[in-house]
């Protein structure tokens, strides 16, 4: 069976027009919240195993991915975060061309609700995602753009290391994407679950908030 897709070109063609020169050329962590269709909710090992090896490994293996994790939310059992490095937003859109977006579609379609998901790519940096398993993320419209990274900290509760919280990294930024940038995600990683559990009583949450155990996924 063969996924019907939009003519992909267009949309990259339409999308490099409109897209400021600031978010091209340079690396973005892609975040994906997807939300499971009420029949696949919780997800079965059926449902997990078409996820990590159609969607996730499949991913991986495109030009220009530098790593992928993804994981299933731990407070809402409906929600699924993929995460990935792109080494820039031109490569991300180059795949939607290539034979292996097919199965991705599929699972998108056959999983998940339907409609857009809620995706941005974010300005990480060259680090990238964190690269601890036990990560809370926090996705929102902040309504306005550019703010300073301890200012977005501040307004979700993150206190600086040795200030009585237990993450041992984070990453925050807003998106480069069209017409979305007062979109902003920040991401602590833990060591633990139950580190990230405790810390998360004392932090602020906004839009989607969830706690996720994050699996790396190899080409």
């Amino acid at each position: 069976m063969t996924t019907d897709l939009p003519d992909m070109q267009a949309v990259t063609a339409q999308l490099l027009a409109h897209t400021p020169k600031s978010s091209l050329d340079i690396p973005l962590t892609e975040i994906v919240v997807f939300k499971l269709l009420p029949q696949h909710t919780p997800p079965s090992p059926s449902d997990l195993s078409t996820i990590q090896n159609d969607f996730a490994a499949k991913s991986a293996a495109g030009e220009g991915v530098r790593r992928v994790a993804w994981g299933c939310s731990l407070d809402d059992p409906s929600t699924v975060i993929i995460m990935f490095d792109w080494r820039r937003i031109q490569d991300h859109w180059a795949f939607w061309s290539t034979p292996a977006f097919e199965p991705v579609m599929r699972v998108i379609s056959t999983l998940f609700e339907p409609g857009r998901p809620l995706v941005r790519h974010y300005r990480f940096g060259d680090g990238g995602m964190l690269r601890q398993e036990w990560q809370r993320v926090v996705v929102f419209d902040y309504g306005e753009e550019g703010k300073g990274e301890d200012e977005m900290k501040g307004l979700l509760g993150v206190k600086g290391e040795g200030e009585g919280q237990a993450w041992k990294g984070w990453r925050g930024g807003f998106a480069a994407d069209v017409g979305e940038g007062s979109w902003y995600c920040g991401c602590l990683g833990y060591e633990s679950e139950e580190a990230m559990t405790k810390d998360d009583e004392g932090l602020v949450r906004k839009g989607e908030t969830h706690l996720v155990k994050l699996t790396p996924v190899e080409a």
